[in-house]
């Protein structure tokens, strides 16, 4: 007779890369209106939908989570274009870590998401950037403009 388990315990790597980015995160100076806004707003995602306090007890195999930030400058801070006392490349270089711990049970991966609430929906819906180089329909700006920095991890 063979038994076989299957342990995803996704809630572990959930945890883990929260307190990898929230360590690794900028927090503000003194004068800064709001310290450790950008900290405090990493936030979790089960098939697309937000899961309160990063539970993701919920999860069953072939579910996608998705970690992210709903600020404006999440995706500035990520590229380095914003000084700031931490090197840039927070989301990227945490899939790293995340995957060389659990990369045995998960496929951790750094990508871009929509994030189409909070601050960066108000962002994207009143910023007239626009795509250096390109033409595009106001659709295509919208996402373009709430694309932010994101992990996405699924169980092996």
């Amino acid at each position: 007779m063979r038994i076989i388990v299957r342990y995803l315990a996704m809630q572990d790597i959930v945890d883990f890369a929260l307190s990898t980015l929230r360590d690794r995160s900028p927090v503000g100076s003194g004068d800064d209106e709001h310290p450790g806004l950008y900290r405090d707003s990493h936030t979790v995602f089960l098939n697309g939908q937000v899961v309160q306090g990063g539970d993701v007890a919920a999860f069953r195999p072939g579910d996608q989570i998705n970690i992210s930030n709903p600020v404006p400058y999440a995706r500035k801070i990520e590229i380095g274009r914003l000084t700031m006392s931490v090197p840039p490349h927070i989301y990227e270089d945490t899939a790293v870590m995340v995957a060389g711990r659990y990369g045995n049970r998960a496929a951790v991966k750094f990508t871009f998401m929509p994030v189409r609430f909070g601050g960066i929906a108000d962002f994207a819906a009143f910023s007239k950037q626009l795509r250096p180089g390109r033409r595009m329909s106001e659709k295509a700006r919208q996402d373009w403009l709430s694309r932010q920095p994101a992990l996405e991890i699924r169980a092996r």
